[in-house]
């Protein structure tokens, strides 16, 4: 389906859940005011009731208009749980809207928290950020979602992985009500308000989980185990003895005595105990409908059978795990009631209770917690992946050559740009040590042509699908230096910070793969006859050490190489067109050296009245 059809077919949808939010909004009000209705029948009924005027009417009456009132709360809060579910359908298909056709940048995450200034190729790449590649591919809400979607997009995977997230992608993308419903249940479990996020991480569980990790403490205690089953039959047995047959104060206040002493002693364990569970209960609970969805999971892939199979081969289910955790922390509720929980937990050692309950939930379930997160984390990812598939008619996988170093693509474009305003190229690089030097004039097209060579590469490592007819690439380290900062903070000079980007790009050709270098407009902080000869050495230094990859420059004189270093080098250009004093460019490689550059004609056209000879 081409990009306007996926747009009528989200937004049908969007209109569909949108009417029947809708429709429980309606439903909704009328329960609230029939709910205020009976609560004020049953009032009445009560107050006159109590008169004694009528009772045999008013005394049933207000019976009835408290059970109807029950009832309804009963009933409002299922409608409204609805109501926001539909919203949550209709916000999914109105961002996947928003993709298809080019208004993703308008979503509120774009990924800005994982940029790393120090990585070899993110920036460059616009791999996080305002218009990024993570804002574009994004449906990941929770922060295990964007966790794993930010490294696979930046940690290079081995081939069978690589694999194994194709055939996953593949079975995914087809699976579009499968994709909105764990989308819609992330939204559920990280925007519980309904307000979008603006560049938020999402809600953190890592606290409880690392309780969860942690071992039992009062559990490994027998003394504290037996006491704490033996004190309050004890203090209660004490109380009643006292006062029913006359037993000393003795025997209650020894044993009460001990519970607070205990109480003091293990203070600090259930403190810590109930901050891990409550403080981020809310934000751990709320991830339960999307491990449901993970247990019935079942698709022709072996990685998302291996997820399921982890989650439910945990030790115990983790829907069954979650209902256990809500009923524990349920009674731990006690302790916000100031005026209950002093006397039970004098009484009845509550806390210690409480505390005991959860560290076996703890032993069971704890340990498996983090996994269950980790999977769920990784199908966002991989979701992720299956919707630009199922959206963008120029994706497809590529092909894993197992060859040294090679990069082949044909009608490669960019993934960030619309269909209708891609412009296909294709590039060979068959084998190690070979490079592209790009030349062409301003605007032409020779930065966007990289990033293309860049993001396919980084896609294809990812286990994605790319913008392409065709792409076949090895395992391939991509390094870059294309955009430039200098830093006054550190003093770090343009140049400086360039040729620091250039060291690591060769200091790469060490590791165990291929590097896959791109380098836009080499050394051009300096003057032309050392970029010359910078730039001439870099370049015969990569191919010397068997790297493979692609140079743009405005500079001619780097076209013109030493005959030993053209022999593993193709040139190609951009070119633009003037007519009428209007500049165009059709953004289309073609063999060979450019020929001239633009730079005056562009000054002229903007009104500088500089001589073009």
């Amino acid at each position: 389906m081409t990009p306007p059809d996926r747009s009528e077919e989200y937004r049908a949808r969007a209109a569909r859940f949108g009417k029947t939010a809708e429709e429980h909004g309606a439903r909704s009000r009328l329960v609230s005011n029939l709910r205020g209705l009976s609560f004020g029948v049953a009032a009445v009924a009560a107050i006159v009731a109590a008169t004694g005027r009528a009772v045999s009417v008013s005394g049933p009456l207000a019976v009835a208009g408290l059970c109807c009132f029950v009832a309804l709360l009963v009933v409002h809060s299922r409608v409204i749980a609805a109501e926001d579910t539909a919203k949550r359908w209709a916000r999914v298909n109105l961002d996947a809207i928003r993709r298809v056709t080019g208004k993703w940048r308008e979503l509120p995450e774009n990924g800005a928290r994982f940029a790393d200034a120090a990585h070899p190729y993110a920036g460059d790449l616009d791999l996080f950020g305002p218009g990024s590649l993570f804002q574009r591919l994004s449906v990941a809400h929770t922060r295990y979602g964007q966790e794993a979607l930010a490294r696979f997009i930046t940690k290079p995977e081995t081939r069978d992985a690589i694999l194994g997230r194709q055939q996953a992608v593949r079975v995914l993308a087809p699976e579009l009500e499968t994709r909105q419903e764990l989308e819609a249940l992330a939204l559920a479990a990280t925007e519980p308000d309904g307000k979008e996020r603006a560049h938020r991480p999402a809600p953190d569980p890592e606290p409880l989980l690392a309780w969860a990790e942690s071992e039992p403490t009062l559990g490994k205690n027998l003394a504290v185990v037996w006491a704490a089953r033996l004190l309050p039959v004890l203090s209660i047995a004490g109380i009643v003895g006292s006062a029913w047959f006359g037993l000393p104060a003795l025997a209650w206040g020894a044993p009460i005595a001990l519970s607070v002493l205990l109480n003091l002693a293990t203070r600090d364990v259930t403190a810590r105990v109930f901050v891990a569970v409550s403080s981020t209960e809310g934000a751990f609970l709320r991830y339960g409908a999307m491990l449901g969805l993970l247990e019935k999971l079942d698709l022709p892939s072996p990685i998302l059978k291996s997820m399921r199979q982890a989650v439910v081969e945990s030790g115990q289910l983790p829907s069954e795990a979650m209902a256990e955790f809500r009923r524990a922390v349920s009674w731990y509720d006690l302790k916000h009631n100031g005026l209950i929980h002093p006397v039970a937990n004098t009484l009845l050692l509550w806390d210690v209770h409480c505390t005991l309950l959860l560290e076996r939930w703890q032993t069971r379930a704890g340990k498996a917690a983090r996994g269950w997160f980790r999977a769920l984390g990784e199908l966002e990812a991989l979701s992720s992946f299956a919707g630009f598939l199922h959206d963008d008619p120029g994706a497809t996988f590529p092909e894993i050559s197992e060859a040294g170093a090679v990069f082949e693509a044909e009608g490669l474009a960019h993934p960030l740009l619309l269909p209708d305003a891609r412009v296909a190229n294709d590039v060979a690089l068959s084998g190690p040590g070979r490079a592209l030097l790009v030349t062409g004039s301003n605007m032409s097209g020779k930065s966007t042509m990289l990033r293309s060579m860049g993001l396919a590469a980084v896609m294809t490592m990812a286990g994605a699908p790319v913008v392409a007819k065709r792409v076949r690439a090895s395992l391939l380290a991509v390094r870059t230096s294309m955009r430039i900062s200098d830093s006054l903070d550190q003093g770090v000079s343009h140049f400086y910070a360039e040729v620091r980007k250039l060291k690591v790009v060769l200091d790469a050709t060490a590791g165990d793969l291929p590097v896959f270098f791109l380098l836009d407009e080499v050394l051009h902080g300096t003057n032309s006859r050392e970029r010359q000869v910078g730039a001439r050495w870099m370049l015969s230094e990569l191919i010397a050490k068997r790297a493979l990859g692609a140079v743009s420059t405005h500079d001619m004189e780097l076209c013109r190489l030493p005959e030993h270093l053209m022999q593993h080098v193709e040139q190609v250009h951009f070119q633009e067109s003037v007519q009428g004093g209007a500049m165009t460019f059709d953004y289309t490689l073609r063999p060979g050296p450019v020929t001239a550059g633009n730079a005056l004609r562009l000054m002229k056209i903007v009104g500088l009245d500089v001589p073009l000879e």
